[in-house]
């Protein structure tokens, strides 16, 4: 098991990653002045830096995100991996040597990874972090990917803190009742209750009907001058929180609210 992971968290390193100067212009210059011939190490200037700014350059493109996570429980136990097991995964994958293609500019090369990113990379995929048993069985049934995601989401930190692991539970079950399961549903049910800290299922279903009154206030005055509305929906909201994403966010409020709090939306 552990020669599947780290088999697969060395292909996560060693992906083909871009550097633009302009978006990342710490690495991006010391990179781009390194003296190479294409195709060579692009290592030189960062193996001389202190660790903390090995750490400081690279975590933007050696940080694992969620596909990563997901990747991962395919091989993954339930109780996740022992402090020991993750020690001796760190220790294979350095002495692999792992080195990723990057491409800075109009220059390419490959680039050795120093062992504070790696570390920081297998820590940050959170390998050790338990599933609960309960959870666990509550998704056994759902389609390969949904539950690959939905195992992911249960491992967050998020649902070991006090009464929500109650919360995450009650959620499962209202999920798993439907015709169709939904990992994106828990995703943003994940999302929520960090975000604005629920810490039981009333302070829930507070948060999630405010979001969709809040919603429904905006929609109907998105401004008191409506001289300024267009000028407003163009400058002054999130383009982060577009029509889309607000519809999407209220329809998952509302269908929370509805699974698991019998219409309570």
């Amino acid at each position: 098991m552990n020669e599947e992971l780290q088999a697969l968290i060395l292909a996560q390193l060693e992906r083909p990653r871009s550097v633009m100067t302009r978006i990342d212009p710490g690495l991006g210059g010391l990179l781009h002045a390194q003296k190479s011939a294409p195709g060579e190490a692009l290592s030189g200037p960062v193996f001389k830096l202190e660790e903390y700014l090995q750490e400081l350059l690279l975590s933007r493109h050696f940080t694992p995100g969620d596909g990563d996570r997901v990747a991962c429980e395919a091989v993954l136990p339930d109780g996740g991996l022992s402090g020991e097991a993750v020690a001796g995964l760190v220790a294979a994958l350095l002495a692999q040597l792992p080195a990723c293609p990057m491409t800075v500019g109009e220059r390419s090369g490959f680039l050795p990874l120093p062992e504070v990113v790696i570390a920081r990379y297998v820590r940050l995929l959170a390998l050790d972090a338990p599933l609960d048993p309960r959870a666990a069985a509550l998704i056994a049934g759902w389609p390969v990917g949904e539950r690959s995601q939905a195992r992911a989401l249960c491992r967050r930190p998020v649902w070991r803190e006090p009464g929500r692991g109650e919360m995450l539970l009650d959620a499962l079950r209202a999920i798993s009742s439907r015709d169709r399961v939904s990992a994106e549903k828990l995703d943003f049910l994940t999302h929520f209750v960090r975000t604005y800290r629920c810490g039981d299922l009333p302070a829930l279903r507070r948060g999630l009907e405010a979001l969709v009154e809040a919603y429904r206030i905006d929609s109907e005055h998105p401004t008191y001058n409506p001289r300024l509305e267009t000028k407003q929906a163009e400058s002054i909201r999130s383009h982060n929180c577009d029509e889309n994403v607000r519809r999407f966010r209220v329809a998952m409020a509302r269908e929370i609210l509805e699974e698991l709090f019998a219409g309570g939306g």
